[in-house]
């Protein structure tokens, strides 16, 4: 089984997401996902709940957390939402540099914006995440 770490800034908005949309591309997978800069125990952002609610899905109690070395080490691959996250871990956890790479898109950061906004970033993420290979 898979172990996919998604990591964007704050982990309320993006990583989220794509934790719900990755694993319900693959529900084998195990799919956790922190933030660069996260607030630890914030809960995800009111449209993320209501979009992963839309997908089946629920992030009611998901929490915010830090991208740490445990979680790193555990991943198999660590996915950077855009190029500035993956660049954060590889310098924060050298040893694992190989590991993280970026969606191959910028997604950009749909926070305090409109449930529409945060739509279009959802299928952005789709979109994404539909290239990850399916053998990790």
């Amino acid at each position: 089984m898979a172990k996919v770490l998604m990591i964007c800034t704050g982990n309320t908005c993006r990583s989220p997401l794509a934790q719900v949309i990755l694993k319900k591309q693959h529900p084998d997978w195990e799919v956790r996902s922190a933030g660069v800069m996260a607030e630890v125990g914030r809960p995800a952002a009111a449209h993320s709940r209501e979009l992963a609610r839309q997908l089946g899905a629920d992030l009611e109690s998901h929490r915010a957390q830090s991208v740490s070395a445990e979680l790193v080490e555990w991943a198999d691959l660590v996915l950077g939402v855009t190029e500035a996250h993956v660049q954060a871990v590889q310098r924060a956890f050298p040893e694992s540099a190989a590991k993280v790479r970026s969606l191959g898109r910028e997604i950009s950061d749909p926070v305090g914006q409109s449930l529409a906004v945060y739509q279009r970033c959802a299928e952005q993420l789709q979109e994404a995440l539909k290239a990850v290979p399916q053998k990790i």
